[in-house]
């Protein structure tokens, strides 16, 4: 009985250090992040030149509701909620690949190093800041899909300019 414990457990180990040398094996950069795949406008980009641009999240509204991002310049964007309750920031088009090329998303629980979001979730008192370029010229609407939120006037615009 005790061999065959000891078998299952060597297995289990065995196969916790394949997946995680799995997930692993060569995903990470010189600068300990892991790879995925990333969108090609961010090649090359200097992210210390990063425009902040913060969107405080109040008890139903944005401040400000309307925000200017110029194509292919970098961006921090930082979505502070101030408010008493959790509020959401639903893209629709915004979060589009082909709109804005996204390289992470970063949250007082950790960081998310990602090519794709839909829509971004801050619960009250806490931050999120999504880095990404813009890409594609346009005006795009964002809201707050929590009930009555948006119906209380809780939605924006974001301009991207050339």
């Amino acid at each position: 009985m005790m061999s065959m414990r000891h078998s299952l457990g060597d297995a289990l180990r065995a196969t916790l250090l394949a997946c995680l040398l799995a997930l692993g094996a060569g995903g990470a950069t010189a600068d300990d992040e892991p790879v995925v795949r990333m969108h090609p406008a961010l090649a090359g980009i200097d992210w210390s030149e990063a425009a902040e641009v913060e969107v405080a999240l109040e008890d139903h509204s944005y401040e400000p509701d309307e925000i200017r991002f110029v194509v292919g310049r970098p961006y921090k964007l930082v979505l502070r909620n101030v408010g008493a309750v959790a509020h959401d920031m639903v893209g629709g088009s915004l979060f589009d690949e082909k709109v804005i090329a996204l390289r992470m998303v970063n949250s007082s629980v950790g960081r998310v190093i990602a090519d794709d979001v839909n829509s971004v979730y801050v619960r009250s008192h806490n931050n999120i800041e999504l880095w990404f370029v813009p890409l594609k010229p346009g005006e795009y609407s964002f809201f707050c899909s929590l009930p009555g939120h948006r119906e209380d006037g809780m939605e924006g615009v974001v301009r991207v300019v050339p």
